[in-house]
């Protein structure tokens, strides 16, 4: 898990927990924050899940601390600040409405809107509820390497304009998107993502942390500063999608 957690984490600006939510859920990663109170001391965390390919939890969840204090609460949000300044210094917003704003104009259902923004290289996360209407909507740009809620490209990109829209035109996709594959820094062998099997009630340990890693060994396409590519499984279609 934490050899696809550190790399996006780092490589995609995003501002909010829900967003970056929104980009590991490609990889069916969850991630949860947990609050509480330790021995008079109030606290704050997170915690990483495994999902199947409904956006279910499965195994035990795990806690921040196992991966390093990179992948911890305290550590993200500075992340969350430091994207906000990126993505208004660059007008990276900008650049990826245009494209989302093409591809919406020139199509009629969620699935040939989806299917022209995969083809530039934008994975759209869509979150409904049990009755199936769209309470959030999340645009993951793998050129600009950054995460957006619709409501950040404008009004016409909100849950509320998108329900509308693909109200009566089916079929509906889950809210996952297939996963992409994304390149690093460190060269190492493609190895083909499987969605994750329960895991057994283990407690926090190595055993636990290494089964979920042999789970999520990225793709990788090289040693280079690629932009990452997208290669895509088949996934079931249902009619309504779940979140976390």
């Amino acid at each position: 898990m934490a050899n696809i957690i550190k790399p996006l984490s780092e490589m995609y600006s995003f501002q909010t927990l829900g967003e970056y939510r929104a980009l590991l859920s490609l990889y069916n990663i969850g991630v949860e924050e947990i609050k509480g109170e330790n021995k008079g001391k109030a606290y704050r965390g997170l915690v990483y899940s495994a999902l199947d390919s409904d956006g279910n939890r499965v195994g035990t969840p795990l806690k921040s601390s196992l991966f390093g204090k990179e992948h911890g609460l305290d550590r993200l949000e500075k992340r969350f600040e430091k994207s906000k300044e990126t993505i208004k210094v660059n007008g990276i917003a900008k650049q990826t409405r245009a494209t989302v704003s093409a591809s919406f104009a020139s199509t009629r259902t969620e699935s040939e809107f989806r299917a022209a923004l995969r083809e530039k290289g934008i994975d759209l996360v869509l979150r409904r509820n049990d009755e199936g209407r769209i309470y959030g909507a999340t645009f993951i740009d793998h050129n600009q390497r950054v995460v957006l809620n619709g409501s950040r490209l404008g009004k016409e990109f909100s849950a509320n304009v998108l329900n509308e829209r693909f109200a009566d035109n089916s079929p509906r996709e889950d809210m996952q998107t297939p996963k992409p594959s994304i390149a690093t820094n460190q060269s190492a062998e493609p190895t083909t993502n499987k969605h994750p099997q329960p895991q057994s009630a283990h407690s926090e340990t190595g055993d636990a942390v290494g089964s979920l890693f042999s789970v999520f060994t990225p793709e990788v396409e090289g040693a280079d500063n690629k932009q990452p590519s997208l290669k895509r499984k088949k996934k079931k279609k249902r009619r309504y999608g779940r979140q976390l």
